[in-house]
């Protein structure tokens, strides 16, 4: 028996079973926060071709659309969460095996984001993961990767917390297999706090205090006040890497 084939069908019902919080309203938020954190990464050219490979309930990609990116579409495996999406009024999207689908779509692509499913790959379908990428990409085009981050404070308890997780990263594995598989100009950062009202507002502050006494400690441990990596230093529980294909 496939045990990811199972899981990923009732992914929202039998996991999460978050369906209570997945309103318009919900979207809208998220909608928000996303365009603070990621409208200066995105291309400019809105008729970008775009697409959110394992796509979810659609979070990210109402954000695309709502946005104004006209050709950005999205594929998951999970019907029960792309049912969601359509509800949502999220356009151009459907059901498809990644390692079926990403071979036929050669430079084809500006952008593709792949948010939090790198950590569900063992190592082996890792790296032919980023090498389909890479060839869905056309030259200088740019991939978004997200995943849990195992170096946070409470890393044990995001890598784990899905049962089909096969795979924890760190900023430093993530930026050296990115790199592995061809890509260049890597850059992997932290998803700190959005402050967007007032309780977010003090998050965000007590976590650069936490940040600060975190990097005091790994520099009092270590005996030096920087390693060997820029991106080791990092500890938000997600972590996001920027990675383009060569001209």
């Amino acid at each position: 028996m496939d045990y990811r084939k199972q899981c990923y069908e009732s992914f929202i019902s039998k996991h999460w079973d978050f369906s209570h919080s997945l309103s318009q309203q919900q979207f809208e938020h998220l909608w928000k926060i996303y365009k603070k954190r990621f409208s200066n990464i995105l291309p400019i050219d809105k008729s970008a071709k775009i697409i959110d490979i394992a796509c979810g309930a659609g979070y990210f990609l109402y954000y695309l659309q709502k946005e104004g990116y006209i050709n950005a579409c999205g594929i998951d495996f999970s019907q029960e969460q792309l049912e969601i999406a359509q509800k949502m009024g999220v356009k151009n999207i459907q059901k498809a095996d990644i390692f079926k689908y990403l071979p036929n779509n050669k430079e084809t692509y500006d952008m593709i984001v792949a948010n939090d499913i790198i950590e569900h790959l063992t190592k082996d379908e890792i790296m032919e993961f980023l090498d389909l990428i890479h060839k869905a990409l056309k030259p200088s085009g740019e991939v978004l990767i997200s995943t849990v981050n195992a170096q946070s404070l409470l890393g044990a308890s995001t890598v784990f917390v899905d049962f089909t997780h096969e795979t924890g990263f760190t900023p430093v594995s993530l930026s050296q297999v990115m790199r592995v598989c061809k890509f260049e100009d890597v850059v992997v950062y932290g998803e700190r706090p959005i402050p967007y009202d007032l309780r977010s507002t003090v998050r965000s502050i007590l976590w650069w205090v936490v940040d600060k006494l975190l990097k005091m400690y790994v520099s009092v441990e270590r005996g030096t006040g920087r390693g060997m990596w820029k991106c080791e230093n990092i500890f938000e529980p997600r972590i996001y890497a920027i990675g383009r294909k060569k001209i």
